[in-house]
């Protein structure tokens, strides 16, 4: 469930993409290794996202501000919780299981507002954000 979140982090990177000058934002802090750079703010990154998978199955995921994720099924459902940091480009999540924490990287936003997610593994998932503030 993890790779949930960090499509959700990688979206927000992508959509950070713009040829619109924009006011220069301040980076989020991470625990990062030196020599990576943060290139999204936690307020670019926070919001509820929807994640559909190859099966057809929908997960929506609130990446909270405080670094914090909540995975859900659509009936509201807790499936996983944890936390999130973002890596250069990557989204890296940890659920609060005994898992390795995942890391995604998003691809560029479609004209339907839509983009893929890829995992270190090659998964890739359809993302879409569906609001700009965490609900949970």
């Amino acid at each position: 469930m993890k790779k949930f979140l960090i499509i959700a982090a990688c979206g927000a990177l992508a959509a950070c993409g713009s040829n619109e000058a924009e006011e220069p934002v301040e980076p989020i802090e991470t625990t990062a290794p030196a020599g990576t750079t943060d290139t999204a703010t936690t307020s670019q990154m926070t919001g509820t996202y929807e994640m559909t998978m190859d099966d057809g199955t929908v997960v929506r995921q609130s990446v909270n501000a405080d670094g914090t994720y909540v995975d859900t099924d659509l009936e509201g459902n807790v499936l996983e919780r944890g936390t999130w940091r973002q890596q250069g480009d990557q989204l890296c999540l940890d659920d609060a299981g005994p898992g390795a924490e995942e890391c995604w990287t998003g691809g560029a936003e479609g004209a339907d507002g839509t983009f893929e997610a890829t995992g270190a593994d090659g998964t890739t998932v359809t993302v879409r954000r569906v609001n700009d503030t965490a609900a949970m």
